[in-house]
């Protein structure tokens, strides 16, 4: 199975540098036009089935990807399976509060999340993000790895081997992916609109083609 996984377009939490996790706030402009740009790039891509997380950005995103495509298109089936990870009472508040909080848990002087995974791995700061959170609303990680293993199995289990999936989601996810299942170590958040291409083998296990791509057309 080939799975096309598109970051959602930009939004108006993500201009703000605030934490969007399961929050939800609608495209910008520019995420309009990201959508479009992805859409664009796809539109020779057959796609047998076309599944967005059930957020708003997420959703959106997909309708601006399958609208451009040449083919007829699936409908679109969104699912709260593939949602961002949620980061509880952060939720609304700036990136930099989260991260700086995890960053001293962990014993890094940083509030850059792509500078913090160089120095420990998503399971950790996932647990750390669920500790250092006042309320211990979101997450954990095992939580959200249950979720993506039953997410990827379904996937496995109802669609054939050699279908072409188009997946809309998350930066954070659509990163773990990579990271986690994948194993590519070198995989920093993706971009709005980017796209990542992996396979997934018929044990369901997973491997990166390409990862943040912003500029082939396929």
């Amino acid at each position: 199975m080939k799975i096309y996984a598109v970051r959602h377009g930009q939004t108006i939490f993500n201009t703000l540098d605030k934490v969007q996790g399961w929050a939800d706030t609608p495209l910008t402009d520019q995420g309009k036009q990201d959508g479009q740009a992805a859409g664009r790039r796809l539109q020779n891509v057959k796609f047998d089935a076309a599944i967005s997380s059930d957020t708003s950005r997420a959703i959106h995103t997909a309708e601006y990807i399958l609208s451009a495509n040449n083919h007829d298109s699936p409908k679109l089936t969104f699912t709260s399976d593939w949602r961002e990870y949620f980061f509880g009472s952060f939720e609304g508040g700036l990136n930099a509060d989260v991260w700086k909080a995890t960053g001293q848990a962990l014993g890094i002087d940083s509030d850059s999340p792509d500078e913090i995974t160089k120095q420990a791995d998503m399971t950790t700061i996932m647990d750390t993000i669920y500790q250092v959170d006042p309320k211990h609303l979101g997450e954990s990680a095992s939580d959200f790895w249950q979720r993506i293993d039953h997410s990827l199995a379904t996937l496995h289990k109802t669609y054939a081997s050699d279908a072409t999936v188009l997946l809309v989601s998350h930066g954070q996810l659509i990163w773990n992916l990579a990271q986690h299942y994948g194993h590519l170590s070198k995989a920093n958040r993706p971009q709005n609109g980017a796209v990542a291409v992996f396979d997934m083998a018929n044990d369901g296990t997973l491997s990166v083609e390409m990862f943040n791509d912003t500029s082939t057309v396929f």
